[in-house]
């Protein structure tokens, strides 16, 4: 096997969570509180309705409710996304279709095509519902209404709950008792999540194994079948190493591919720079700053001609990051500079297997690395760690490493897992990096960086 190694470009780029975040917009927590729901409209939120009731035929949209006029209610609303979930869980393609305006003939496309994908995904549970209704306009001969739709679902082995993704859609009835239509579909203002891969790709390939699902475009369908139960070990390497308990995510979702606009498009999180993302995803029907899964986004060009256990390493490195994501208190601002933490941590699990002989930095070994480099008088700052300079940002990844593997060395791997899971929980307060400094490891944050400094100087 090749020398495992990092360049300082991959080193910047596969990162951490919340894509949307403040600057460096990775990390599992960050400098500013993740997007949350939107605010409630002029409108009341529309309530919960069975989805067995529309009197329509099945392969049409629900006919109008008691309106005299062209007006659209709250209960049309609910009536006819309860038909559309119906459609899905009958898994009855014309009429999920049905609810698009047929004068819409792309949106009707892309509408068949999001089903046949929706298909292919081993869902729990899959279901829309009205949200909010944003603006709403009736004219003698048509209404029109802006809606917010979640999707609430949850994929087999991956999600602990059902989770969120919100859509934004124009909803048209053209005249007294005529149906609604869809006429435009879009990401909710909010930004919960879209568009996923069932949103963005014509024809996704998903491979299911135990503990992940595995979704590619056509651009790395055959890296993907190719990689798929290496994708598994990678999962199963992660979790055979965290000894911090239970609450970790079941598993991943991973999306693979080569087109570089769609990579940085999907799930909004617009990474220019990075390779490798993991983003959060919201409980359904909650914003409490705790986020019980990830999706994972890899830019799979550079690795399709490069050594498996590179590829393993970014693989790695997300899963961490996924894996751990659920015991993280986002619910407001960050309280201490702690990206060393959470991307020292996943840098350190993705290649702890390695001993610092056998490990490469950018080319250089990790003495020679150093040597050009020097070693650090504190620990990095979040605007180092996520720095929009690559060579900045890839040296302070490096130092996050080499931080969290000097203390897996004096402390051990179980002190670890405790100290980065103190962190996660406690990561609005003001000294949730001092805090368990203290109460794990028994030293102070300053104690630590001195030792730290020396053990680099003299063990690489």
């Amino acid at each position: 096997m090749a020398r495992p190694t990092r360049t300082t470009w991959v080193a910047c780029a596969a990162l951490a969570v919340a894509g949307t975040l403040a600057a460096g917009g990775l990390a599992a927590a960050t400098a500013e509180k993740h997007p949350g729901h939107g605010a409630p409209s002029a409108q009341p939120p529309a309530s919960s309705q069975s989805a067995s009731s529309p009197k329509s035929s099945p392969d049409e949209p629900p006919a109008a409710a008691s309106t005299p006029d062209a007006s659209i209610s709250v209960a049309d609303l609910d009536t006819f996304v309860a038909a559309h979930s119906a459609a899905l869980k009958a898994k009855n393609r014309a009429g999920f279709v049905a609810a698009v305006d047929p004068g819409h003939p792309d949106l009707v496309t892309r509408q068949g095509q999001l089903f046949d994908n929706l298909e292919k995904i081993p869902f729990t549970t899959a279901s829309y519902s009205v949200t909010t209704v944003d603006d709403q306009s009736t004219l003698p001969q048509d209404a029109t209404a802006t809606v917010t739709v979640a999707f609430d679902h949850q994929i087999t082995g991956v999600d602990s709950v059902p989770v969120e993704e919100r859509y934004k859609w124009t909803v048209q009835r053209t005249g007294p008792n005529a149906p609604l239509r869809v006429t435009a579909v879009d990401g909710a203002d909010s930004e919960h999540n879209y568009p996923a891969p069932w949103d963005a790709v014509a024809g996704l390939t998903v491979f299911t194994r135990s503990k992940v699902v595995i979704m590619a475009d056509d651009t790395s369908v055959s890296f993907a079948k190719s990689h798929a139960d290496a994708l598994e070990r990678d999962a199963e390497y992660d979790f055979a190493h965290w000894t911090g308990g239970s609450g970790t995510a079941p598993g991943f979702a991973v999306f693979l591919t080569a087109d570089r606009s769609r990579y940085q498009a999907i799930y909004s999180q617009n990474r220019a720079e990075s390779v490798g993302v993991t983003v959060p995803i919201a409980a359904a029907g909650k914003d409490d700053g705790f986020y019980p899964s990830s999706r994972i986004a890899v830019d799979t060009t550079q690795y399709k001609n490069v050594d498996p256990a590179d590829a393993d390493i970014v693989f790695k490195h997300e899963m961490a990051h996924a894996m751990i994501g659920p015991f993280e208190d986002q619910s407001a601002t960050s309280g201490q500079q702690h990206l060393w933490v959470i991307e020292g941590f996943a840098e350190w699990e993705s290649q702890r297997m390695y001993s610092t002989s056998e490990l490469l930095y950018d080319g250089d070994s990790l003495h020679a690395y150093v040597r050009k480099h020097g070693v650090p008088q504190a620990l990095p700052t979040d605007s180092q760690v996520y720095s929009s300079d690559s060579d900045t940002s890839g040296l302070n990844y490096f130092y996050s490493h080499m931080a969290i593997r000097y203390m897996a060395d004096e402390y051990g791997p179980e002190k670890v897992d405790k100290f980065v899971l103190a962190v996660y929980k406690n990561a609005t307060a003001s000294t949730c990096v001092d805090d368990a400094m203290k109460n794990v490891l028994g030293t102070t944050t300053d104690q630590f960086t001195r030792s730290f400094a020396k053990w680099l100087r003299n063990s690489v």
